[in-house]
Protein backbone atom coordinates (compact mmCIF):
# COMPACT_ATOMS: atom_id res chain seq x y z
CA UNK A 1 0.00 0.00 0.00
CA UNK A 2 1.54 3.51 -1.39
CA UNK A 3 2.61 5.89 1.61
CA UNK A 4 0.05 8.86 1.47
CA UNK A 5 2.61 11.26 1.90
CA UNK A 6 4.18 10.01 -1.01
CA UNK A 7 1.30 10.29 -3.31
CA UNK A 8 1.54 13.82 -5.28
CA UNK A 9 -1.49 15.66 -4.16
CA UNK A 10 -2.84 17.19 -8.24
CA UNK A 11 -2.40 20.19 -9.67
CA UNK A 12 -5.66 22.30 -9.26
CA UNK A 13 -4.63 23.83 -12.66
CA UNK A 14 -8.19 24.99 -13.42
CA UNK A 15 -9.17 26.63 -9.88
CA UNK A 16 -5.48 28.81 -10.56
CA UNK A 17 -6.34 29.91 -13.64
CA UNK A 18 -9.97 30.77 -12.39
CA UNK A 19 -8.27 32.53 -9.63
CA UNK A 20 -5.60 33.88 -12.12
CA UNK A 21 -8.92 35.79 -13.87
CA UNK A 22 -10.68 36.98 -10.89
CA UNK A 23 -7.16 38.80 -9.35
CA UNK A 24 -6.05 40.38 -12.64
CA UNK A 25 -7.38 43.55 -13.46
CA UNK A 26 -7.10 42.80 -17.02
CA UNK A 27 -6.71 40.87 -19.99
CA UNK A 28 -2.89 41.54 -20.64
CA UNK A 29 -2.47 40.85 -16.29
CA UNK A 30 -3.75 37.85 -16.65
CA UNK A 31 -1.76 36.21 -19.42
CA UNK A 32 1.34 37.74 -18.03
CA UNK A 33 0.97 35.56 -14.76
CA UNK A 34 -0.38 32.78 -16.99
CA UNK A 35 3.38 32.84 -18.46
CA UNK A 36 4.49 33.16 -15.41
CA UNK A 37 2.53 30.52 -13.65
CA UNK A 38 3.50 27.94 -16.47
CA UNK A 39 6.82 29.05 -15.93
CA UNK A 40 6.90 28.22 -12.22
CA UNK A 41 5.47 24.80 -13.43
CA UNK A 42 7.94 23.35 -15.26
CA UNK A 43 10.63 24.65 -13.89
CA UNK A 44 13.03 22.55 -11.29
CA UNK A 45 15.87 23.94 -9.01
CA UNK A 46 18.14 22.44 -11.16
CA UNK A 47 16.90 24.14 -14.45
CA UNK A 48 14.37 27.05 -15.05
CA UNK A 49 12.19 27.09 -17.79
CA UNK A 50 11.04 29.84 -19.52
CA UNK A 51 7.85 30.97 -21.05
CA UNK A 52 6.12 33.14 -23.43
CA UNK A 53 2.43 32.73 -25.15
CA UNK A 54 2.30 33.34 -28.71
CA UNK A 55 -0.51 34.48 -30.72
CA UNK A 56 -1.38 34.59 -34.22
CA UNK A 57 -4.11 36.91 -35.67
CA UNK A 58 -4.52 38.16 -39.35
CA UNK A 59 -1.87 36.32 -39.91
CA UNK A 60 0.48 38.41 -38.34
CA UNK A 61 2.62 36.83 -34.78
CA UNK A 62 2.98 38.37 -31.40
CA UNK A 63 4.10 37.18 -28.33
CA UNK A 64 1.12 38.27 -26.15
CA UNK A 65 2.57 37.66 -22.90
CA UNK A 66 6.23 36.36 -21.58
CA UNK A 67 7.74 35.29 -17.97
CA UNK A 68 10.96 37.07 -18.36
CA UNK A 69 12.50 39.56 -20.43
CA UNK A 70 14.63 36.14 -21.85
CA UNK A 71 11.00 34.45 -22.75
CA UNK A 72 10.44 37.28 -25.01
CA UNK A 73 13.46 37.46 -26.99
CA UNK A 74 13.47 33.41 -27.48
CA UNK A 75 9.82 34.06 -28.91
CA UNK A 76 11.02 37.30 -31.09
CA UNK A 77 13.80 35.33 -32.26
CA UNK A 78 11.20 33.13 -34.43
CA UNK A 79 9.48 36.02 -35.79
CA UNK A 80 12.39 37.47 -37.09
CA UNK A 81 12.78 33.63 -39.19
CA UNK A 82 9.61 33.77 -39.80
CA UNK A 83 9.18 29.82 -38.78
CA UNK A 84 10.26 27.78 -35.62
CA UNK A 85 8.61 25.27 -33.13
CA UNK A 86 6.41 27.46 -31.45
CA UNK A 87 5.13 28.92 -35.01
CA UNK A 88 4.59 25.60 -36.06
CA UNK A 89 2.51 24.51 -33.02
CA UNK A 90 0.22 27.73 -33.24
CA UNK A 91 -0.05 27.71 -37.07
CA UNK A 92 -0.75 24.03 -37.32
CA UNK A 93 -2.47 23.03 -33.85
CA UNK A 94 0.41 20.69 -32.99
CA UNK A 95 2.28 19.65 -30.56
CA UNK A 96 6.39 20.31 -31.07
CA UNK A 97 9.10 19.05 -28.89
CA UNK A 98 12.63 19.23 -29.23
CA UNK A 99 14.62 17.46 -26.58
CA UNK A 100 18.16 18.72 -28.23
CA UNK A 101 18.35 21.70 -30.49
CA UNK A 102 21.64 20.61 -31.27
CA UNK A 103 20.44 17.23 -33.10
CA UNK A 104 17.58 18.87 -34.59
CA UNK A 105 17.50 20.04 -38.39
CA UNK A 106 13.64 20.78 -38.59
CA UNK A 107 15.14 24.88 -38.70
CA UNK A 108 18.90 25.06 -38.77
CA UNK A 109 19.18 28.89 -38.58
CA UNK A 110 16.56 29.52 -35.68
CA UNK A 111 18.17 26.11 -33.96
CA UNK A 112 21.67 27.34 -34.40
CA UNK A 113 21.02 31.25 -32.91
CA UNK A 114 18.69 29.72 -30.14
CA UNK A 115 21.91 27.25 -29.51
CA UNK A 116 24.16 29.74 -29.05
CA UNK A 117 21.80 31.90 -26.63
CA UNK A 118 21.90 28.90 -24.18
CA UNK A 119 19.12 26.72 -25.16
CA UNK A 120 18.74 23.44 -25.20
CA UNK A 121 15.21 21.76 -25.95
CA UNK A 122 11.78 23.20 -26.75
CA UNK A 123 8.18 21.72 -25.91
CA UNK A 124 5.48 24.18 -27.84
CA UNK A 125 1.75 23.07 -27.17
CA UNK A 126 -0.85 24.70 -28.97
CA UNK A 127 -3.69 26.40 -27.00
CA UNK A 128 -7.24 24.96 -28.60
CA UNK A 129 -9.25 28.15 -29.42
CA UNK A 130 -12.74 27.84 -30.77
CA UNK A 131 -12.06 31.45 -31.91
CA UNK A 132 -11.50 30.88 -35.92
CA UNK A 133 -9.69 33.68 -36.35
CA UNK A 134 -6.98 33.63 -33.59
CA UNK A 135 -4.65 31.12 -33.08
CA UNK A 136 -1.97 30.60 -29.71
CA UNK A 137 0.69 28.92 -28.36
CA UNK A 138 2.32 28.01 -25.35
CA UNK A 139 5.92 27.91 -25.77
CA UNK A 140 8.45 26.35 -22.67
CA UNK A 141 12.18 27.00 -23.23
CA UNK A 142 14.33 24.99 -21.11
CA UNK A 143 18.68 25.83 -21.12
CA UNK A 144 19.27 21.60 -20.35
CA UNK A 145 18.82 19.01 -23.00
CA UNK A 146 15.78 16.69 -22.72
CA UNK A 147 14.34 19.22 -20.44
CA UNK A 148 11.19 18.11 -21.32
CA UNK A 149 10.53 14.39 -20.43
CA UNK A 150 7.48 12.39 -21.60
CA UNK A 151 6.25 12.78 -18.52
CA UNK A 152 6.52 16.88 -18.61
CA UNK A 153 5.00 16.89 -22.15
CA UNK A 154 1.58 14.80 -21.40
CA UNK A 155 1.45 17.22 -17.98
CA UNK A 156 2.19 20.39 -20.42
CA UNK A 157 -0.63 18.93 -22.74
CA UNK A 158 -2.64 18.53 -19.64
CA UNK A 159 -2.05 21.71 -18.44
CA UNK A 160 -2.50 23.66 -21.97
CA UNK A 161 -5.87 21.75 -22.42
CA UNK A 162 -7.60 23.17 -18.89
CA UNK A 163 -5.60 26.82 -19.25
CA UNK A 164 -7.38 27.12 -22.87
CA UNK A 165 -10.58 28.31 -21.34
CA UNK A 166 -9.19 30.64 -19.44
CA UNK A 167 -7.07 32.23 -22.49
CA UNK A 168 -10.61 31.76 -24.46
CA UNK A 169 -12.26 33.78 -22.01
CA UNK A 170 -9.53 36.73 -22.22
CA UNK A 171 -9.94 36.70 -25.93
CA UNK A 172 -13.51 37.49 -25.57
CA UNK A 173 -12.94 39.64 -23.22
CA UNK A 174 -10.27 41.53 -24.98
CA UNK A 175 -12.76 41.78 -28.06
CA UNK A 176 -15.38 43.02 -26.00
CA UNK A 177 -13.25 45.91 -24.72
CA UNK A 178 -12.29 46.88 -27.78
CA UNK A 179 -15.25 46.54 -29.38
CA UNK A 180 -16.62 48.92 -26.51
CA UNK A 181 -13.48 51.13 -26.99
CA UNK A 182 -14.64 51.59 -30.77
CA UNK A 183 -18.16 52.33 -29.86
CA UNK A 184 -17.38 55.24 -27.01
CA UNK A 185 -14.81 56.70 -29.81
CA UNK A 186 -17.48 56.26 -32.23
CA UNK A 187 -20.06 57.98 -30.55
CA UNK A 188 -17.71 60.89 -29.09
CA UNK A 189 -17.28 61.48 -32.50
CA UNK A 190 -20.54 61.50 -33.42
CA UNK A 191 -21.41 63.98 -30.30
CA UNK A 192 -19.13 66.63 -31.59
CA UNK A 193 -20.23 66.55 -35.31
CA UNK A 194 -23.86 66.99 -33.72
CA UNK A 195 -22.94 69.78 -31.63
CA UNK A 196 -20.89 71.52 -34.79
CA UNK A 197 -23.82 70.93 -36.80
CA UNK A 198 -25.86 72.85 -34.32
CA UNK A 199 -23.45 75.82 -34.53
CA UNK A 200 -23.34 75.57 -38.44
CA UNK A 201 -27.75 76.17 -38.16
CA UNK A 202 -27.58 78.83 -35.80
CA UNK A 203 -25.08 80.89 -37.34
CA UNK A 204 -25.71 80.51 -41.44
CA UNK A 205 -29.70 79.50 -40.92
CA UNK A 206 -29.47 76.61 -42.98
CA UNK A 207 -30.94 72.96 -42.97
CA UNK A 208 -29.21 70.16 -40.65
CA UNK A 209 -28.70 68.42 -44.01
CA UNK A 210 -26.54 71.67 -45.46
CA UNK A 211 -24.56 71.48 -42.25
CA UNK A 212 -23.43 68.04 -42.13
CA UNK A 213 -22.50 68.97 -45.99
CA UNK A 214 -20.50 71.72 -45.01
CA UNK A 215 -18.61 70.14 -42.73
CA UNK A 216 -18.15 67.20 -45.11
CA UNK A 217 -16.62 69.66 -48.16
CA UNK A 218 -14.71 71.30 -45.05
CA UNK A 219 -12.93 68.04 -44.19
CA UNK A 220 -12.57 66.72 -47.69
CA UNK A 221 -10.68 69.86 -48.59
CA UNK A 222 -8.37 70.35 -45.95
CA UNK A 223 -7.90 66.76 -45.68
CA UNK A 224 -8.92 66.61 -42.17
CA UNK A 225 -11.11 64.32 -40.44
CA UNK A 226 -14.58 65.06 -39.84
CA UNK A 227 -14.28 65.05 -35.93
CA UNK A 228 -11.03 67.49 -36.29
CA UNK A 229 -13.11 69.87 -38.66
CA UNK A 230 -15.94 69.35 -35.77
CA UNK A 231 -14.12 70.08 -33.40
CA UNK A 232 -12.07 72.98 -34.72
CA UNK A 233 -16.03 74.97 -35.31
CA UNK A 234 -16.96 74.00 -31.92
CA UNK A 235 -13.43 75.64 -30.35
CA UNK A 236 -13.72 78.94 -33.01
CA UNK A 237 -17.21 79.04 -31.58
CA UNK A 238 -15.62 79.34 -28.03
CA UNK A 239 -17.25 76.13 -27.22
CA UNK A 240 -14.66 74.11 -26.30
CA UNK A 241 -13.51 70.27 -25.93
CA UNK A 242 -16.64 68.04 -26.16
CA UNK A 243 -17.14 65.25 -23.37
CA UNK A 244 -19.82 62.33 -24.18
CA UNK A 245 -20.85 61.12 -21.14
CA UNK A 246 -21.71 57.65 -20.24
CA UNK A 247 -24.04 56.08 -17.85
Amino acid sequence: MEDPQLVEEPQPVAADIQDLLLDTPDVEAFLTELARHSAAMFSSPGGEVFCGITMLRHRAAATVASSSERALSLDELQYQFADGPCLTAAREGTLVHIPDLGRDNTWPEYNEVATKQGIRSVLAVPFPLTDNAAKAGLNLYSERTGGFDQASVQRATDYVEQASKGLRLAVLIAQHSQTAANLRAAMASRTVIDVATGIIIAQNRCTQAEAVELIKKASSNRNVKLRDVAQAIVDSAGGGPVQTHFK
